[in-house]
This record gives C-alpha cells, sequence and structure tokens, in this order.
C-alpha cells in the first residue's frame, strides 16, 4: 500500500494480498508487529470507502476464501484460516464475514489486539454481525472482569 493520504481500493487489495504471503512465510505466532501495523492501516484506509458502494472484485474467489478459512479455523489452524481470509479480502475488501474470520484467526493466534480492532472492523462494515458483535462483548467482558480482579488483589 502506498503512503499517500488516500491509498485507492486497488492498493489496498494489494496489500492485503501481500499480507497474506507475508503470513505464509512467517512462523510467529502472534503474527509479527509489521503484520500487525500493515493490518490497522489497511483497515483504517478502507474506512475511507463506504462498503457495499463498489462491487467486489471477485465476490465467488472471496466466498470460496472464507469457507476454506472457516474449515482451516475448524481445524484449529489459525495461520492458515488468516492467511485465506487476507486473501479473500484482497477480492472483496468489505467482506464482513472475512474480517471476522481473520479476527477469529488472530485471536487463536494469541494476537488479541489485532483480534480486537479487526472486530470493531467488521462491526463497522455490519453493525448487524451477531458473532462479532457477541465475541466483542465476550471479550470486553473478560478484560473488564479481569481489571476487577487486579484492583481487589
Amino acid at each position: 500500500m502506498s503512503d499517500s493520504p488516500r491509498p485507492s481500493l486497488s492498493e489496498i487489495t494489494r496489500a492485503l494480498a501481500a499480507l497474506a504471503d507475508r503470513v505464509t512465510e512467517s512462523d510467529e505466532a502472534p503474527p509479527e508487529p509489521f503484520v500487525s501495523e500493515r493490518l490497522r492501516a489497511a483497515s483504517d484506509a478502507l474506512q475511507k470507502f463506504i462498503p457495499g458502494l463498489e462491487h467486489a472484485f471477485d465476490a465467488d474467489a472471496a466466498r470460496g476464501m472464507l469457507q476454506s478459512a472457516e474449515l482451516a479455523r475448524q481445524r484449529g489452524d489459525g495461520r492458515e484460516g488468516l492467511i485465506r481470509a487476507l486473501r479473500g479480502l484482497a477480492h472483496a475488501p468489505h467482506h464482513p464475514g472475512l474480517w471476522y474470520v481473520a479476527a477469529s484467526a488472530c485471536f487463536e493466534l494469541g494476537g488479541v489486539e489485532d483480534a480486537l480492532r479487526l472486530l470493531y472492523h467488521t462491526l463497522w462494515i455490519h453493525p448487524g454481525h451477531r458473532a462479532a458483535r457477541d465475541d466483542l462483548q465476550a471479550l470486553t467482558a473478560f478484560f473488564e472482569g479481569n481489571d476487577e480482579g487486579e484492583r481487589a488483589a
């Protein structure tokens, strides 16, 4: 993705595909700081585009990647789930299901901050996304419970 103040949608999707390649080549868990930074930059840049205004570049490919990302996560392979979700986002950058699976995969890999950020982004795209809302509420309750436990100790 270029460092211009407003990267194009094509630049953002190329950056997401490059992130998938980077995660493929890395074995770090949680994802390395570069991946976290670029995920944040991509989601921030996407917020300058209205979801649904432009058609997905390849909706069929995105659906296929979503299915394979979900299957990878169900097998317990968070890294593969994240890779496939990122590849899917390169085809449909405003797909809330792909952002949700990426968030879930980040959480499974230990990237809690990334997971929270991606859950918020999922809800920015689709405020009614029930699974993202439920996960965000559960994580928030967990962290609030831990804060209270630390204060009591």
